[in-house]
């Protein structure tokens, strides 16, 4: 090797030295001025906190949830985009819809909203356009083809209102808002990191209701992981696809309601009331479901 090779190998290898010297120093430095961290640690963690709690009530939550998605497996880089999405808000509403619930209206009230001659057509319309894989659904699963439907009519007017606020909002939102619910909250943001990861979803892009629950069967973010179904085979569980709404529905009542299997006795109850009831937890929910479902049996085979 000659003088000039040598000094030319040894300035090459200073060069990269020190180039790795600075991709170090400044990866510390970036991890903590907000930067994406390449991997968890423990300044990681109170970052992630730092960066999304906004009072000592959320910051105690979010410091559950990132440990477990720490645990879980989720990448650190991944967490913080989401945490650091520049559409994270509090919805000044969220706090008074929970103190309003609808389901103790006054059930005169609340039977107008869900049982009347636009969703009753509306669901005589949608059963036309989708019988065949709504009854390929209520036979795979033994569950009324008109319950399906029903609870489909009550939830989003079959597909039309599905939304108003994103899912990670109305979590975010009860987080710091609404103390009670907090750990309720927790899990459900746990699952809902979850799901995104698994199944595809943009953690900001999917809108739901004001406690979280999304799609055309609105499901809370920890039913949606423990019972949703792939029926059209895709290999994803799609909240807006009727296929494995339908079957998922289906799938909740059958193994966290224990429905009955080709009964249609929904008398007071009866096992397949209780199941609709393990699906909102609320006499005149399970009443508007159930009446319409009737109405739109008789409907259907009048039509």
């Amino acid at each position: 090797m000659t003088d000039n090779d040598y000094m030319r190998t040894m300035r090459n290898t200073l060069t990269i030295l020190l180039l790795f010297i600075s991709v170090a120093v400044y990866a510390d430095r970036d991890s903590k001025h907000g930067a994406t961290p390449a991997s968890w640690t423990d300044q990681v963690e109170k970052d992630m906190v730092n960066l999304i709690a906004k009072n000592e009530q959320a910051r105690q939550v979010y410091g559950r949830v990132v440990k477990r998605l720490r645990r879980s497996g989720v990448p650190a880089a991944y967490a913080w985009q989401v945490f650091s999405n520049s559409g994270i808000k509090i919805e000044p509403n969220i706090s008074k819809r929970f103190s309003k619930p609808a389901e103790k209206m006054d059930y005169t009230d609340y039977r107008r909203i869900f049982v009347n001659t636009k969703r009753i057509d509306g669901g005589v319309k949608f059963y036309k356009e989708h019988s065949e894989l709504l009854n390929t659904v209520a036979n795979k699963y033994g569950v009324d083809p008109f319950l399906i439907l029903s609870f489909v009519g009550v939830e989003t007017q079959y597909g039309l209102y599905a939304s108003s606020y994103p899912v990670f909002n109305s979590l975010h939102t009860i987080i710091h808002n609404i103390p009670r619910r907090a750990k309720w909250a927790e899990d459900e943001m746990v699952a809902w990191f979850m799901i995104c990861r698994v199944d595809g979803l943009g953690p900001h892009d999917v809108k739901g209701s004001y406690a979280g629950a999304f799609g055309y069967g609105q499901f809370m973010p920890t039913s949606f992981k423990s019972y949703a179904v792939d029926m059209d085979g895709d290999g994803v569980r799609e909240p807006f696809e009727w296929a494995d709404v339908m079957a998922s529905i289906a799938n909740y009542l059958l193994k966290r309601g224990n429905y009955q299997i080709g009964s249609t006795d929904f008398s007071e109850n009866s096992a397949n009331w209780r199941a609709v009831y393990k699906y909102n937890p609320s006499k005149n929910y399970v009443k508007v479901v159930l009446e319409l479902r009737a109405e739109l049996r008789d409907a259907i085979g009048k039509s």
